[in-house]
């Protein structure tokens, strides 16, 4: 007798494949058994879908559905948020029309063979929407934003050890969007008040994860269809602002000099050794920005990346000279992005370092908070 075919166990089946004895996809509001068949399934009816590769709808999420002829149920908020991405928060990011097209096509078209990406995209969407949408709905889309987020990182945990060339650009354009979220989710437009250095540290140590996996993949990154994502955010630069930036590179250069003239060979500390390696990296990434006319957020993004960890730790001791570093960081995210995900955070970071200065706190300092409060 030929064996009996065998298949994966599902324990959460609809009613039907259960009594037939085969696989249910669990694909709600009617699985896909059913849906071929064109027999009624038990999951019909409830307006709350469960997640599989290949649902978009958010998990917990109360979801508004419309009803179709044969049963099958359309999620009209997945539907809102990707008609928004596509309409509006793509012009958002990007300034030149080849990045559009990757943005409006190549990605939402990746997105389809790897739901992590795309529940990634419905978040930025959502919280996009959640900041300049209508204000009585900004409430349901920030809690649609905060869903397709989590589940997006938990579809992509398992393959952030196994970045491959089948999926590394989904990869990278997952990256590009998270780190986006983060900055618009923990920064100061969602807890106004709130100086919490742990929420700078959050997505600090999210930018080092994903450099990591962008510096794995980048070879073919540069040979596939998102190359242009890497120019993601360019736009163009006020004369104002480039000279502003030419006073900060002065500024944290003086720092640097002092640095260097004050330490001898003999008491050199490592927590010195530390921030002025922090700062050398600093400067040479604020002048391949200054250097160039459309600066991208990204160059001044990868700060956080290529700083020692020890660096961290000495903000999280309130080391002195770390705080004046971090404001003048915060000065440099002011001058070098104009991004509604990015909107506040020079303030932020800035305000953060008086904090955690106290009341006299040095005239590095003084200029920082001046600086940022600059007409």
């Amino acid at each position: 007798m030929p064996s009996r075919r065998s298949h994966t166990k599902s324990h959460h089946g609809c009613a039907q494949c259960k009594h037939r004895r085969i696989k249910c996809d669990e694909f709600r509001p009617i699985c896909g058994s059913c849906h071929k068949k064109h027999i009624r399934c038990s999951f019909e009816g409830q307006i709350t879908p469960q997640i599989s590769h290949h649902s978009f709808a958010a998990s917990g999420t109360r979801v508004d559905l419309i009803p179709r002829s044969d049963g099958f149920q359309l999620p009209l908020l997945d539907l809102d948020l990707l008609n928004h991405w596509h309409v509006a928060t793509v012009r958002t990011l990007v300034h030149d029309k080849s990045t559009e097209k990757v943005l409006r096509e190549f990605v939402p078209q990746e997105a389809l063979s790897h739901p992590f990406l795309m529940h990634s995209l419905l978040a930025l969407s959502a919280l996009h929407l959640s900041h300049h949408g209508p204000v009585e709905r900004r409430h349901k889309y920030t809690e649609a934003a905060m869903t397709h987020n989590n589940i997006s990182l938990s579809l992509c945990k398992p393959l952030l050890n196994n970045v491959t060339s089948g999926n590394c650009h989904a990869l990278f354009a997952f990256s590009c969007f998270v780190v986006m979220f983060s900055f618009a989710a923990h920064g100061p437009k969602a807890d106004p008040g709130a100086l919490r250095l742990s929420a700078v540290l959050e997505v600090f140590m999210l930018i080092r994860g994903v450099a990591s996996i962008v510096g794995q993949a980048r070879p073919w990154i540069e040979a596939g269809g998102m190359r242009d994502l890497l120019k993601l955010g360019e736009q163009p630069r006020e004369e104002s602002k480039t000279t502003r930036a030419q006073e900060l590179y002065a500024r944290i250069s003086d720092i640097y000099d002092n640095m260097r003239r004050s330490s001898r060979p003999d008491c050199y500390d490592s927590e010195s050794l530390v921030i002025e390696e922090s700062v050398q990296k600093f400067l040479d990434l604020l002048q391949q920005a200054i250097s160039v006319a459309n600066p991208v957020p990204s160059i001044m993004m990868r700060w956080p990346a290529v700083v020692s960890v020890k660096y961290l730790d000495l903000l999280q001791a309130n080391h002195p000279t770390a705080l004046v570093v971090l404001a003048h960081y915060g000065v440099a995210l002011e001058l070098m992005a104009e991004n509604w995900w990015l909107d506040g955070w020079g303030a932020f970071l800035v305000n953060i370092a008086l904090y955690r200065s106290g009341p006299d706190y040095g005239p590095e300092l003084v200029w920082a908070r001046k600086a940022i409060t600059r007409e």
